[in-house]
Order: C-alpha cells, then structure tokens, then sequence
C-alpha cells in the first residue's frame, strides 16, 4: 500500500472521526436511529454543517440495509405512510435553510436541538395525544423540517411512534424504517441542493465499513447490555457535547 494513501487515511482528523463514527454507529444498530445526535454536532467541529449533514446521511444509507431491510415485513406501513408523506414535503424546506444560513449559526441550531431532544428524552416525557392520520403527518412534518435542516429529526418521530399500540418488534421497526429514510432523503435533497463539499463522497466511502461494523456490534450490543444504562450514557454525553459547542 503506498505511503501517500496510509498517510492521507490515517491522519489525526480522519482517526477522531473514527472514533465519532464509532459511537454513532453503535447507537444506530442498538437503537434503530440516532446516530445523528452525535455524529452530526462533532463532524460540525471538523467540517461545514451541510457536509456533517451530507456525510451522517448517507453514513446512514449503510446502516439502512443492514436494519431498515429486515424490518420491511414487520413494518406498520398504515401507520407511517402520513409521515412518509410528509417527509418528502417537508425535508426540502430545512434543507433551505441548512444552505442557506451562516454555518455558525446552523451549528448552534443543531447542537441546541440535540440537546432539547436530549433534555425530552432525559426527563421522560412521552406524547399522549390522539393518533391518525393528521397526527402522524403533524410528527413526520416536524421530524422531516428537523432532519432536513439538521438531521437529528428522528426522536421527533421516534416520541411518536413508541405511543402507538404496537408490540415492541413493530414498534423497533417502525422506527429503523422511518428513520432509514428520512436519511435517505435528507441525503438526496442536500447533494441536489450543489452546496455540498468534494470532501463528502470520499469520506463516506473511507468509513462506510467501519461504521456498518460498529452498526453491527450496535445490534449485536442490544442482546447483551441493559438499555437503561446505555440510554444514560448516550444522553449525557449528548448534554457534554452540546453544551460545549453552544458555549465556544
């Protein structure tokens, strides 16, 4: 291997993104989403938000046929079709804004939506409304603006599927879907939007098998650790680092 590429590959960025590519790996197959809420915040340290955006994305995109794919049949397609719906109308207008902002500014935005998604999850707040079809295009709506200007939408959705009355495997399933494809479009519409950096494509390919292996040991994790300490773990890392960027 010639010692240009060992040494354009194992730069000091290139092994701190491992390591954040690691977590966000791990968090994505024990949970079926979320990677974002990591990786998303620290690649923003590194690069522009619309490449943290892009890279995080289509990151996911591996991550989707490793999960999504297995739960197609368990998947409560009645429930989500709304949120899909409204997805596809609402991803481009964040993605507006994720183009269009000051990076500085995008980069606060995002780390302070991590950590009120964060702070929700900390104090357990679960939504009981009603369930339909509006309220389920109302969550997606939300979710999709949210991911479309910062991909961390999915505990927007996540809050509403888990309160819906399906058993916990539809439910896991529900949500890898959802999730896999709010990626997928986010990823889509911010590489059409022509402001993402030539830098993005190279760096998905360099960590695409690295995080699909840390999505594996994620999956492989859940049958092993309890999830109450995992999800602490998460989140107050999650208020660490977030609460770091928003002070710089």
């Amino acid at each position: 291997m010639p010692q240009e590429f060992i040494d354009f590959i194992f730069t000091q960025e290139n092994l701190i993104v491992l390591a954040i590519v690691f977590a966000g790996g791990l968090i994505r197959g024990y949970t079926g989403f979320g990677s974002g809420l990591v990786m998303v915040p620290l690649f923003s340290l590194f690069w522009s938000p619309v490449d943290a955006v892009a890279t995080t994305c289509g990151l996911g995109i591996f991550a989707a046929v490793q999960i999504a794919i297995q739960s197609v049949k368990l998947t409560n397609w009645r429930e989500i079709s709304p949120m899909i719906v409204a997805m596809l109308a609402l991803t481009p207008i964040g993605t507006v804004l994720l183009v269009s902002l000051d990076a500085d500014i995008v980069k606060k935005v995002i780390a302070a939506l991590v950590l009120f998604v964060t702070a929700i999850s900390l104090w357990g707040w679960q939504y009981r409304g009603p369930r339909g079809k509006f309220p389920s295009f109302v969550a997606g709506g939300i979710a999709a603006f949210i991911n479309g200007l910062a991909a961390v939408g999915g505990p927007a959705a996540v809050l509403y599927l888990i309160s819906l009355p399906d058993e916990a495997k539809i439910q896991r399933s529900n949500i890898a879907t959802i999730a896999s494809l709010m990626g997928l479009s986010v990823f889509t519409f911010t590489m059409l939007s022509g402001h993402v950096g030539p830098n993005v494509v190279g760096n998905i390919l360099i960590f695409a098998i690295p995080y699909m292996v840390f999505v594996w040991l994620g999956i492989r994790l859940f049958m092993f650790l309890p999830g109450s300490a995992f999800r602490l773990m998460v989140l107050w890392t999650l208020v660490a680092v977030t609460g770091a960027i928003l002070l710089a």
